[in-house]
């Protein structure tokens, strides 16, 4: 995992001095590459990498370029190519450099042009350039788990970073945040290159997902791929449990510590089934147990690396960013549960879905959300700490096979078949019941019962009445709706200034006020009844 910075530039206009700029500007992104810096460049483009080693530490390092005597071609990448072998041996791609699973960026596209991003599986950011520039293509993954913005400066130039930082106050005429699963080039422009076959209105699918267990385990030993140690985060949760079950054998034949990290307050639900999670399985596990004190003094650095003042968004990601924290002291990559309940149809709110048709379309909106809440979370909070999150939920593989079940298969009926019930039936037997069978809890809550409420008292003694009063003409775009809200708004504005049309924010304020039907559980504050999150482990030592 890395950072990637590139810049476009058909005129030559900024040719002098780019080199000292772009490292400059390179240099924000460093915690997503701590391992080393690269640059690259010709008289019209620049390409610098900030290097998180994992595959190939040492000679995989970038912008990885190919000299010939008819052209130059090189490539700077964010993320990882999980299939990359089969695809060399797929097309013969014998003469790779490095043991880089971003080389074979660079050989498809000398091979196959332009189409060969839709035969990539992989989370990724990417920037191919050759001769000159007069051949480029920019890239990013079929869901936007991996990050990337352009922006449009004068005398035709393009800039490309994984992160808004890099490139935010730079003489762009607008920047904008790059489409997930498209590709871009100079002369064709933004082109959708992931287009899936769910994307219908009726759905008509398998009646049950006794087919997708196996889909599932493959996309989990696929993202095992690295040259270094590998962890898991334990959530305590079902889908976290579901990536654990699957990776315990792999783990034992290959000989690798079975290493688990997890985060929250003593006695929060998170905690204590992660804790009879690592028991069951045995795995030398790590926790981060934070205060609430904790959590207010590190709002502004969350902020900062999030890159968003989205409410439900930033609370949720405060945990994640001690998790990151204690996972990165000891090892490079972890695997992640995230993206099961965009697929599951998770969410508690999804109880009140009047229909299963429903269901099926309120999981298309919030999938297509997906690069601005989830995967931005789990990216920015894991790399503000040099650290990898992977997501094998979220294999296009495994993402086809789950949207195209039945949704009346999804579909919530009280107790008999709770929210996830089509996932947990697959493990059933195979999870401890407190953990299969316990309620989906949302991050922020999960890690604590009562620490959000804290949180919000802390950000509305920072922002005085007379200041809210005039919330609305402060800020014209997305008005903060509570003092909280604008107290995370001032910090972005410090470091973002302009930039607020970035953040996506959810209509009613929380991802269920844009669904199709009114439900109660979710409020712009967060869930109403936190008592039920505890569900499952009533019993259990330390629930």
């Amino acid at each position: 995992m890395c950072s990637i910075l590139a810049m476009y530039d058909p005129n030559a206009a900024m040719e002098d001095g780019r080199e000292e700029l772009m490292r400059e500007l390179s240099a924000r992104m460093r915690t997503r590459g701590p391992d080393g810096s690269g640059y690259y460049g010709s008289k019209r483009y620049g390409l610098a990498h900030e290097r998180l080693a994992i595959m190939d530490p040492e000679g995989g390092k970038q912008p990885i370029v190919y000299e010939d005597a008819a052209k130059t071609y090189a490539v700077c990448a964010n993320g990882e190519i999980y299939n990359f072998r089969k695809l060399q041996a797929k097309y013969g791609l014998t003469a790779a450099k490095t043991g880089s699973d971003s080389e074979v960026l660079l050989q498809l596209y000398k091979h196959l042009g332009n189409e060969f991003v839709k035969e990539l599986n992989g989370i990724f950011g990417f920037v191919v350039v050759g001769d000159d520039g007069e051949h480029m293509i920019a890239a990013r993954d079929h869901c936007g788990i991996k990050p990337l913005y352009i922006g449009y400066g004068k005398n035709g130039v393009m800039w490309f970073a994984s992160e808004l930082k890099a490139i935010c106050d730079q003489d762009c005429e607008r920047i904008e945040e790059f489409p997930a699963g498209y590709y871009w080039t100079p002369k064709e422009g933004f082109v959708k290159w992931y287009n899936p076959t769910w994307d219908f209105d009726d759905a008509v699918g398998t009646k049950d997902t006794s087919h997708v267990r196996a889909i599932l385990e493959e996309a989990i030993l696929d993202q095992t791929m690295a040259d270094v140690p590998i962890g898991l985060l334990l959530s305590g949760g079902l889908d976290s449990a579901v990536v654990s079950t699957v990776l315990k054998p792999f783990l034992e034949a290959s000989g690798q510590e079975y290493l688990s990290f997890t985060v929250g307050q003593e006695g929060s639900p998170d905690v204590t089934a992660a804790r009879m999670m690592s028991e069951f399985l045995g795995t030398k596990h790590h926790e981060y147990l934070f205060t609430s004190e904790e959590a207010c003094a590190n709002i502004e650095n969350v902020i900062y690396h999030l890159e968003t003042y989205e409410p439900e968004l930033i609370r949720s990601a405060i945990p994640n960013y001690f998790l990151a924290k204690l996972t990165s002291q000891h090892v490079k990559v972890v695997l992640t549960g995230e993206g099961s309940d965009e697929l599951f149809a998770g969410y508690l709110y999804f109880r009140d879905a009047p229909s299963s048709n429903h269901v099926h379309n309120e999981l298309r909106r919030i999938f297509g959300h997906l690069h601005n809440v989830n995967c931005q979370r789990a990216d920015r909070m894991t790399m503000a700490h040099s650290l990898e999150a992977r997501v094998p939920f979220l294999d296009p593989r495994v993402i086809d096979a789950v949207m195209a079940v039945d949704p009346k298969y999804k579909t919530i009926e009280g107790e008999e078949k709770p929210e996830k019930h089509a996932l947990r039936a697959l493990f059933d037997g195979e999870i401890p019941d407190p953990v299969l069978w316990r309620t989906k809890a949302m991050q922020c809550e999960g890690v604590g019962l009562n620490w959000v409420e804290d949180l919000q008292k802390f950000c509305e003694e920072q922002i005085s009445d007379e200041d809210f009063a005039k919330a609305e003409s402060t800020y014209p775009i997305n008005p903060p709706h509570s003092k909280e809200e604008m107290y995370y708004r001032r910090i972005f504005e410090k470091h973002y200034k302009g930039m607020d049309k970035f953040v996506h924010v959810w209509e009613g304020g929380c991802r269920a006020g844009g669904a199709a039907w009114e439900n109660d559980q979710y409020t712009r504050a967060g869930v109403k009844n936190v008592k039920q999150l505890a569900k499952g482990l009533t019993g259990v030592k330390g629930a």
